[in-house]
C-alpha cells in the first residue's frame, strides 16, 4: 500500500488518545516505562482493562513473561518527560530503561505497583494482574489485565475518581502531536416525567 493510502492511517480517526504510561519488569527485574495510547477498560465488574502494544519493543516481552503491569495517566504537563520515556517511538537517545526513566525528568516510583512503575504525579495509577495475552497476527499483541489496585491523586481527582476540575490529560493526535481536554462540560439529562 501506499503511504498515501487512508487505510495504512485509520488508527488515526480514533484520535486523540490518552497517551498512558504502562510499567513493567523484564525477567531479571529491571523496571521500565514507556507511554501507549492503545489501552481501553473491557469490564467494570470485575474492572479490566486490554493494552495493546507493538510486538517490536521491550515491553511487549516484558507483558508476555511478568504477571502484570501498571498503568499511569499523565498530564499534559508531563509531556516532556513522557516523550523521553517512548525512546523507541520518539527517537530520544537513552539506550537503557534505567537511563530512560533517571532522564525523564519525571517522579518515577518502582515500589508503588509489584509489577512496574508508576508517576504518582499523573492523574492516578493502577496494577493490573494480567488475566489473558491475546496475538490476533497483527503487529501489536493485547493484554487483558485485572485491576487490583487504583490510587486516584487526589490533587486531580476525588476519592471515588471524578474530577475536581479539568484534569488535562496528555492525549495523542499522532505522532509527536499531542493535545488535551480544555474544558470540563455536564451535560443536561432530560427525563420524562
Amino acid at each position: 500500500m501506499a503511504d498515501d493510502d487512508p487505510l495504512r492511517v485509520a488508527h488515526r480517526l480514533l484520535a486523540p488518545r490518552i497517551a498512558y504510561l504502562i510499567g513493567t519488569r523484564s525477567r531479571n527485574g529491571t523496571a521500565n516505562l514507556i507511554p501507549v495510547s492503545n489501552l481501553t477498560s473491557v469490564s467494570t465488574d470485575p474492572q479490566q482493562i486490554a493494552i495493546a502494544v507493538y510486538k517490536q519493543w521491550a515491553t511487549y516481552e516484558n507483558l508476555h513473561s511478568a504477571a502484570g503491569f501498571s498503568v499511569t495517566v499523565p498530564t499534559i504537563e508531563q509531556l516532556d518527560g513522557v516523550w523521553k520515556l517512548g525512546a523507541r517511538y520518539s527517537k530520544y537517545p537513552a539506550s537503557e530503561p534505567a537511563e530512560k526513566l533517571s532522564c525523564s525528568g519525571l517522579e518515577i516510583d518502582d515500589g508503588l505497583s509489584g509489577y512496574g512503575p508508576v508517576v504518582p504525579a499523573g492523574l492516578g495509577w493502577l496494577s493490573c494482574h494480567t488475566i489473558a495475552r491475546l496475538d490476533l497476527g497483527g503487529d501489536h499483541g493485547i493484554v487483558i489485565g485485572q485491576v487490583e489496585t487504583v490510587r486516584f491523586n487526589p490533587r486531580h481527582l476525588n476519592s471515588d475518581g471524578t474530577p475536581k476540575g479539568a484534569t488535562r490529560p496528555l492525549m495523542q493526535q499522532t505522532g509527536n502531536l499531542f493535545t488535551t481536554a480544555a474544558d470540563a462540560l455536564t451535560s443536561v439529562r432530560y427525563f420524562q416525567q
